[in-house]
């Protein structure tokens, strides 16, 4: 449990208390530079890392390697920080990537996991019309999301998605088109968790409600841009941040 105060011209001191403070790192692409600077900045100032998804980029492949190469060093670096670390697979990322995400006991795909009297549940991949490695269709995500929360057994849950629900600030394209999950959108509107993290739409760094649940992508990696989310007993703040 983490304390803030700060000091009034009274001397009375004022205290928000923070359950969890997360490090929110997604589509990284590849880019481990841009990765270790970001966790360098924030060194022993989170509790947890949640990387919702595009580890790796498809098309661009440093010579030598595979995708599922460069998936593992970023995994590498992330559980160097000695922090739990909650992962969901992005669309560019091939599906044997939840090996390694096991192997590392990282994987919240399809995967409820309770950390300090939170519940987190996840979902990876995307719908794109670009054929990626991992699409799963609105009517799995529909199914496992419903499935997955029959074992969240705590009423402040955060799902960690790697598609943004649909008709939101964090599912716009450049183009202006909302691009994502209506089934998501649902489950949100049904369950009612209190964070949603998600990713995906590179230019839709935003954060948003629908309800009462707060719903954050803080942009991508590769671009320097992260996210700070502190959990606190009645209160959740995201903190947009760049390197």
């Amino acid at each position: 449990m983490r304390q803030s105060g700060t000091e009034t011209s009274f001397i009375k001191y004022f205290y928000i208390v923070i359950d969890m403070k997360l490090l929110v790192v997604a589509d990284i692409h590849g880019d481990h530079e841009k990765l270790s600077r970001i966790l360098e900045k924030e060194k022993g100032k989170f509790d947890a890392v949640v990387a919702p998804g595009d580890f790796t980029d498809m098309y661009e492949i440093p010579e030598g390697f595979d995708q599922l190469e460069i998936a593992e060093i970023i995994v590498l670096r992330l559980v160097s920080t000695r922090k739990p670390v909650f992962a969901v697979p992005g669309n560019h990322d091939p599906y044997h990537i939840l090996e390694i995400f096991k192997d590392y006991s990282i994987n919240l795909h399809n995967n409820v996991k309770t950390y300090e009297g939170i519940d987190f549940m996840g979902w990876g991949g995307a719908l794109t019309p670009f054929d990626t490695k991992f699409e799963p269709t609105e009517e799995e995500t529909e199914e496992y999301l419903e499935k997955m929360h029959k074992s969240v057994k705590r009423k402040r849950f955060v799902l960690i998605a790697h598609s943004p629900p649909y008709n939101t600030k964090l599912d716009m394209t450049i183009e202006k088109i909302h691009v994502g999950s209506k089934a998501l959108l649902k489950f949100i509107k049904e369950k009612k968790p209190m964070l949603v993290i998600s990713a995906h739409i590179h230019e839709s760094g935003n954060m948003d409600t629908v309800g009462n649940t707060k719903i954050f992508y803080p942009g991508p990696v590769f671009e320097g841009r992260y996210g700070i989310v502190e959990i606190g007993q009645k209160k959740v703040e995201c903190i947009m941040k760049k390197i």
